[in-house]
């Protein structure tokens, strides 16, 4: 039994079960000693953990793929994903996030900004000073367009 449990458990997915496969197995073998006074109530609970470990799987699998994967259903890290431990930030992440010209940045923050005071403007109801804001970062995103394409740098969507 404790071997069809096993491949069973298998079933979920790798984030899940590096997460909590050892607390199962071991919950399942506690509770299958606690349970083997007759054949007949042994094969109650077999069944009956075997096809809730099933369903659970199906479960585990349903959120991980219908959710975002910074989520994953209970926000579990996705090891795969992870630094590993004793290498540094720098190394392991080089060349992930290409360097910005401080120019582009600059610009970008400066956007950013603009659409916070939009924002706070807005919440105050102070209208006019909203659409002053709103011509200021028209125009700061025409000039980030201009930068993007001056340092040949891809469109990333935030603009």
């Amino acid at each position: 039994m404790k071997r069809a449990y096993g491949i069973l458990l298998r079933l979920y997915p790798r984030d899940y079960r590096a997460m909590f496969a050892t607390e199962m197995s071991s919950a399942f073998e506690k509770a299958s000693a606690e349970r083997r006074q007759g054949r007949s109530v042994y094969a109650r609970f077999a069944l009956a953990e075997l096809m809730a470990l099933t369903m659970g799987a199906g479960a585990e699998w349903i959120a991980k793929l219908t959710t975002d994967s910074s989520v994953r259903g209970r926000s579990l890290p996705d090891r795969l994903l992870m630094r590993p431990p004793g290498v540094s930030w720098d190394a392991h992440y080089a060349g992930a996030f290409p360097s910005v010209p401080e120019e582009v940045s600059q610009a970008q923050e400066r956007t950013e900004l603009l659409v916070k005071r939009i924002i706070h403007a807005i919440s105050q109801h102070d209208f006019t000073g909203a659409r002053r804001y709103s011509d200021e970062e028209r125009q700061a995103r025409a000039s980030l367009r201009s930068l993007r394409q001056k340092y040949q740098i891809g469109d990333t969507g935030g603009d």
